[in-house]
């Protein structure tokens, strides 16, 4: 029968702890990145309603530079938003590899991957 001492007993619970603590900050930084996300995505849907209501009249007007000014400007702008909610999707994924590891050995093999790329 394996006897547990009062000292590993303690030490149990406080890396029991620790990994809470460890676990409670990442998913409070996955959380925010994933607000951020739906921000980001919200000004992708906004740039293009606008880009919609600013080149209705160009069209009907047969204005065919001002409809091609319109969306080379709507699409850098959009392909902006788009890299940016690719890098923080990135945040995330390393956030989400992070928590799978709380607890768990760094030595093991794996264990440190996504470790970096989080600000």
């Amino acid at each position: 029968m394996i006897w547990l001492t009062m000292s590993d007993w303690w030490n149990s619970i406080q890396k029991g702890a620790t990994d809470a603590a460890e676990t409670t900050k990442l998913v409070s930084l996955r959380t925010k990145l994933q607000a951020e996300v739906m921000y980001i995505e919200s000004q992708i849907k906004g740039a293009l309603q606008k880009f919609g209501t600013d080149v209705f009249s160009h069209m009907e007007n047969n204005n065919s530079a001002q409809v091609q000014q319109h969306f080379t400007d709507t699409k850098r702008e959009v392909d902006n938003y788009r890299e940016q909610v690719a890098a923080k999707n990135a945040e995330i994924a390393g956030l989400n590899r992070q928590m799978d590891n709380v607890g768990k050995d760094p030595s093991a093999p794996g264990a440190q991957q996504g470790m970096n790329n989080i600000g």
